[in-house]
């Protein structure tokens, strides 16, 4: 299980983004996935929830030819971080059956922090839980310098001390 703290969330978005588009664009670079869950990779410059729903489409994409600067998925972003595709030496080796689903009553927007538990309960599928789970999470969620970033970690899922940068190329 993973907290969140959806308030936290909230205000680093309204603090970085002028407008509630901009929050979203924000949101979407931090995951590499609009809400909806279309890929940045296809649908780049705004949402597209049709792809989003489509489970066959939205999965049907490679980093290397299609976003290899991270233009459209920044290369630090969660998604392009927890499955690198075609970008990283022996990536097979580390796939995983990966399900998630929330905990805890969602928080309405503009709500404050009501100090109830929610977050994603994820359920995750391998062979080696070394090779494949630990690996993720120690080396592609929390290096520093993954893709020659240079002081990044997953900006979902690594350790923050609030030193950290998060890369969004143009």
């Amino acid at each position: 299980r993973m907290q969140e703290h959806v308030s936290r969330v909230r205000d680093f978005l309204r603090a970085h983004g002028e407008t509630p588009e901009q929050q979203e664009w924000i949101a979407a670079k931090l995951m590499g996935r609009w809400r909806s869950g279309a890929p940045l990779v296809l649908a780049p410059n705004e949402d597209d929830p049709n792809l989003g729903a489509d489970l066959q489409r939205n999965n049907d994409f490679a980093y290397a030819d299609m976003d290899p600067y991270g233009y459209a998925c920044p290369l630090g972003s969660h998604v392009r971080r927890m499955n690198p595709r075609d970008t990283a030496v022996n990536v097979n080796h580390r796939k995983m059956i990966r399900r998630g689903g929330t905990y805890g009553p969602l928080l309405p927007d503009g709500a404050p922090d009501d100090g109830i538990e929610r977050g994603i309960a994820a359920f995750i599928g391998c062979a080696s839980l070394v090779r494949q789970f630990e690996f993720t999470m120690n080396v592609w969620a929390n290096d520093r310098n993954f893709h020659e970033l240079g002081n990044e970690r997953d900006p979902i899922f690594g350790n923050h001390d609030g030193t950290l940068d998060m890369t969004i190329p143009k």
